[in-house]
C-alpha cells in the first residue's frame, strides 16, 4: 500500500527533483525489484525489457545496482496480505467467467471483453516464481549482483542505506523514506525510464518536521503496520509536528518501530541459500 497520500502531497511540496548523475557515478544503488516487477505486469510490458533498460540506463551514468527481492512477508502484515488475497481471487474468478463464456459474436463485444479482462488483471498483477527465475537469469548473465531478503525487502533496502553501503534506493514505494533512506529514486512512467529523486532531508525541511515525527506522520496517513483510522496527508503532519501522544498506543508504537526498520540487523536479512 506504501504511505496513502504521500506521494502528492510530496509532489505539491515539489519534492521530485531531477537526478544530478554526476554526483552519483561510481555509487551503489539498491533496487526494490518486486515493485518495478508488479508496476510492469500492471501495464502489460515486459518484466525483462523494462529491468534491462534500467540496467542500462544506470549502468550509462556509472551507477552500479543492486537488485533486492522480497522474501517471506513479516506476521505483521498478515492482514494486508489476506485483504490482497481476497482481492486476487476475486478477480481471477472473473475473469474465469468471462473467458469460459460464449466467445462474443460481434467486434464490439469481443472489444469489451478485452478491455474487461485487461482492467481486472491490472487491478490485481501476478508475478509468479518463473517470473523471478527468469529475471534473475538475466540478472546473472548481465553481472548484475542480486539477494533475496529473508523478510520483506524493505527492512533490508533500509537497512542498507542507513549504513551507507547504497547512496540510494530505487522504489515505488513512499514507505522508503519512513525507513531513513536518504535518497529515494521513484520510476515516474511504467517503463522505468523517467527517473526522479526525492531527498528525505529535503522532505523533513519542506514538512518541518523531525524523523521520528515524519515516521508518526505517515503513520497517521495510512500504512501496512497500523489499522487504526487513516488522517488526511495535511492534518496527519500537522498532528505529528504537534505530537501524537494523545493519539499513539502500544499498537501504533509498534508500528512506527516497524516502519523505521528499529531493531534491524544484519544477521537474518538475507536468506541462507542465495
Amino acid at each position: 500500500m506504501g504511505i496513502r497520500g504521500l506521494e502528492r502531497l510530496l509532489h505539491e511540496k515539489h519534492q521530485f527533483r531531477a537526478i544530478d548523475w554526476t554526483a552519483h557515478a561510481g555509487k551503489r544503488w539498491a533496487v526494490d525489484i518486486l515493485c518495478l516487477m508488479y508496476r510492469a505486469r500492471k501495464a502489460r510490458l515486459s518484466i525483462l525489457s523494462v529491468v534491462a533498460g534500467l540496467i542500462v540506463r544506470l549502468r550509462r551514468f556509472g551507477v552500479e545496482p543492486v537488485m533486492v527481492f522480497d522474501g517471506r512477508p513479516p506476521a505483521a502484515k498478515a492482514e494486508v496480505l489476506t485483504r490482497r488475497r481476497e482481492v486476487r481471487t476475486a478477480v481471477a474468478e472473473e475473469i474465469a467467467t468471462i473467458t469460459a463464456a460464449p466467445e462474443p459474436t460481434t467486434t464490439a463485444e469481443r472489444d469489451r471483453r478485452e478491455t474487461r479482462v485487461a482492467e481486472l488483471q491490472a487491478r490485481a498483477p501476478t508475478v509468479g516464481r518463473n517470473d523471478r527465475d527468469e529475471l534473475k537469469q538475466l540478472l546473472y548473465a548481465a553481472g548484475v549482483l542480486f539477494v533475496t531478503a529473508a523478510g520483506e525487502a524493505d527492512d533490508l533496502l533500509g537497512w542498507l542505506a542507513r549504513r551507507g553501503e547504497v547512496s540510494a534506493v530505487v522504489s515505488t514505494d513512499m514507505d522508503m523514506l519512513a525507513r531513513g533512506v536518504p535518497l529515494l529514486v521513484v520510476p515516474g512512467t511504467d517503463d522505468a525510464t523517467v527517473l526522479s529523486g526525492v531527498e528525505l532531508a529535503g522532505v523533513l525541511g519542506a514538512l518541518r518536521l523531525t524523523y521520528r515525527q515524519f515516521v508518526d506522520a505517515c503513520m497517521l496517513m495510512g500504512s501496512d503496520y497500523y489499522a487504526g483510522r487513516y488522517w488526511t496527508p495535511t492534518v496527519a503532519v500537522e498532528a505529528a509536528r504537534r505530537g501524537v501522544w494523545d493519539i499513539s498506543g502500544a499498537a501504533f508504537d509498534v508500528g512506527a518501530g516497524l516502519l523505521r526498520g528499529d531493531g534491524v540487523t544484519w544477521e537474518g536479512l538475507l536468506v541462507e541459500s542465495q
